[in-house]
């Protein structure tokens, strides 16, 4: 998807008569991520043997001694060697489960939970009797698809490059926002409004970076539960890289 990403911002960029070194500048800003779709939103060339790589909805399976609180419900499980290899610029588990359990709604709370290969674990449904549970729905399938994400408010003013080109010049100013219009429509695939992760938040205000937090998946209750609300799990580089999961933020946007 990079290469193709790629290209296609420098032809729109071509297209539109805007110097190279003014588009690498704006492609330098991409951010690759993997999304995480149902099989009938795959790109038709990688249905053919494709492989789950999550599970969504359903229970949970966590170790015995794992103590989370009864009414919180599953909401994903990540097959990690399933995870397209050297596409996230985050560090990401090569091997195992990543078990994420969340509100989902108007809750900030959640657990990320890293299961090595050959973890043993139970199955835990959530006490649906318990007040505010959310009940989970049955599980499905979710297949991995590379992708390339761009800053939600992305201005020609952030990028020097374009600062320079277009000064006094209505028209050049013109043009580099057209181009990044262009971006947005060849980023926007139809696989890209699932389970998310890394690459640029794709939350509708208040970005992650711009509190210094780096995207570690972004979770829209309507991939899994149906509903309006978007969970982001963030943290720094560090803490994920070093599977410091219990430090992670969840924030949920409605």
């Amino acid at each position: 998807m990079s290469a193709i990403a790629y290209e296609a911002v420098r032809g729109a960029g071509r297209s539109l008569g805007i110097p190279d070194p003014v588009t690498e500048a704006f492609i330098r800003l991409l951010r690759p991520c993997v999304y995480l779709c149902p099989y009938e939103e795959l790109p038709e060339e990688l249905r053919e043997g494709a492989r789950p790589a999550a599970r969504a909805g359903g229970p949970d399976h966590l170790p015995q001694d794992v103590a989370v609180p009864a009414y919180m419900p599953h909401v994903v499980i990540v097959d990690c060697a399933a995870i397209p290899t050297g596409v996230l610029d985050i560090e990401f588990p090569a091997d195992g489960h990543v078990a994420i359990l969340a509100e989902v709604t108007d809750q900030d709370e959640g657990f990320v939970i890293h299961l090595p290969a050959g973890t043993e674990t139970v199955e835990r449904h959530p006490r649906e009797a318990e007040p505010n549970t959310l009940k989970s729905h049955e599980a499905f399938p979710l297949y991995a698809v590379a992708g390339m994400t761009m800053p939600g408010a992305l201005r020609r003013s952030h990028v020097v490059e374009a600062v320079g080109y277009t000064e006094e010049n209505a028209e050049r100013a013109r043009l580099v926002d057209s181009l990044i219009h262009e971006m947005g429509a060849i980023l926007a695939v139809r696989w890209g409004y699932g389970i998310q992760l890394g690459g640029f938040d794709p939350a509708w205000h208040d970005p992650l970076e711009d509190r210094g937090n780096t995207l570690f998946v972004s979770i829209p209750e309507s991939a899994v539960f149906g509903g309006e609300c978007i969970t982001l799990v963030s943290g720094s580089r560090e803490q994920i890289a070093e599977r410091r999961y219990s430090e992670l933020e969840f924030d949920v946007e409605s």
